[in-house]
Formats: structure tokens, sequence, C-alpha cells
């Protein structure tokens, strides 16, 4: 048989239905489906997670932040009024009542932390650079470490949304520090460099060799890497023995994929 005849051979195409049809089309497209809306979804996800934890914040601060407070201040008075009187069976309670004030303090000093990690006011309030300045100082006071903090970027045109996420990049940066860099000091500086945010954090430990350096699941690098993706960026870390590890982070200051819808809704219009 004739290569010509071989070719003439093949079964007809049977009529198939377009639900069959469909369903080979979207088998085919599902890669590249899959991927853009896997992408989608962890970005809903993680700002889900910022709002909730907004909303937490909020709560926590309004109801159970002012109930504490009410609180002290009926201790207070009660305390105030139980010295004033002279009475032997009130000795006990006056001996009681500092540490229920002092109790209550640290309850108020715990709800003010719980807070401030589910949502820094300042992020809201001052912008991404005086949230990273204070966050390291605040890593300052809690570590013992010299931290020095240098940020000179103009992130105007940066969302709330890649704010939050550049900000629990950092968050992450300095805990692995703490936790496992065995350094005294911290370099952080935010620059920006073209149309992009760039975020380094340099400390001055052991560092790790490269043969012996960990996994990209551990320490907390997939969580960074996932997020800097998600951003449209980068995570790049340099380290090596006694020179200590560079951790650096590069995000686009705009939102490409918004930027590029509004482009061509524009265009359409």
């Amino acid at each position: 048989m004739s290569t010509h005849e071989r070719r003439d051979v093949r079964p007809k195409a049977r009529p198939i239905d377009s639900a069959g049809g469909s369903r080979r089309s979207r088998r085919d497209d599902l890669p590249v489906r899959a991927g853009r809306w896997s992408t989608e979804v962890v970005q809903g996800r993680e700002q889900a997670r910022e709002e909730e934890r907004r909303r937490l914040a909020r709560e926590l601060h309004d109801e159970l932040g002012h109930a504490l407070f009410g609180l002290k201040m009926n201790v207070v008075w009660l305390h105030q009024h139980v010295t004033a009187v002279a009475d032997p069976d009130l000795t006990e309670v006056r001996e009681k009542l500092p540490a229920m004030l002092d109790l209550v303090d640290r309850s108020i000093r715990m709800v003010n932390g719980i807070v401030t990690g589910l949502r820094p006011p300042a992020l809201d309030q001052l912008g991404l650079i005086a949230a990273l300045e204070w966050q390291t100082e605040s890593f300052a006071r809690q570590s013992g470490l010299r931290c020095q903090f240098t940020g000179t970027a103009d992130v105007e045109s940066l969302d709330m949304g890649r704010a939050t996420g550049v900000f629990r990049m950092f968050q992450e940066m300095l805990t692995n520090v703490q936790r496992h860099a065995h350094a005294n000091r911290v370099d952080v500086r935010v620059r920006r460099v073209a149309d992009r945010l760039v975020l380094c954090v340099r400390d001055n430990g052991g560092g790790v060799d490269p043969k012996k350096a960990p996994a990209p699941r551990s320490f907390g690098l997939l969580g960074m890497r996932e997020r800097a993706l998600l951003l449209g960026g980068s995570l790049n870390i340099e380290t090596g023995p006694r020179r200590g590890t560079t951790v650096t982070v590069r995000i686009p200051l705009a939102n490409r994929r918004a930027t590029a819808r509004g482009s061509a809704a524009g265009t359409r219009s």
C-alpha cells in the first residue's frame, strides 16, 4: 500500500457533540488557564486574609480594648475608695487590688500587641516606608540587635495590597534573622530603581555554605517567594560562610495586570 493510500485509509472523523468538543478544548487549555486561575485564587486568598486580619484587629481594639480600659477605670476607682477607708475588714481587698490592676494593664498591653501584629497602624496611617521603619525599630527593641534603616524610595504609586505584601515579606525576613542568622547587626535599605521597589535586608551572621544551603521550602522562604511572584517580582538570597546573608526583594510599583486591563479597556473605548 502506498503512502498516499495509507493517508486515505484513515477513518472518517465522526461527528462529535459540542460538549465533547468543548471538553477537549478545555483540556488543551487547562495548563494555561489553571496557572492563571491559581495565581488569581492565591491573590484573592491573601486579600481575604488581610481583610480578616483588619477586621479582627478593629474588633479587638474597639470591643475588647475598650472593655479592658473601662475595667481598669473601675479597678482604679475601687482602689482609691478602699484605700481611703480605714477598715480592717478591707485589708485583704486593698492588698489584692494592685495585683488586679497590674493584671488588667498586662491584658491591655497584650491586646494592643495582638492588634498591632494583625494590622500595624503605621501601615494604614503613615504608609509603607514609615511602617518598615517602625517594624525595624520594634524588632531592634525586641531582639536586642543593632539595626539601621535607610529608606529613600518614593512609593506613592504602590497600592495598599502590594504594600501589605511587601510588609509581610519584611516581617518574615526579620523573623529569619532572629531565628537562624546568629547576627548582632541588621541593615535595612529601601530604594526605588526605575519602576521597582527594592527592599534589601542584610545581616552579619554566620551565613550558610551554598553546598549546605537550606531547602527553598524551609525557613519561610517558600512563603516569601510566593508573595514576590504574586506581586510580579523576585526574591534573591546571597549567603556564604562568615559572610552573613542578604535577602533582596524587587517588586514592580504598579500592578502590571491591572495596568494592562486598564489599557485594554481604554483602547476598546
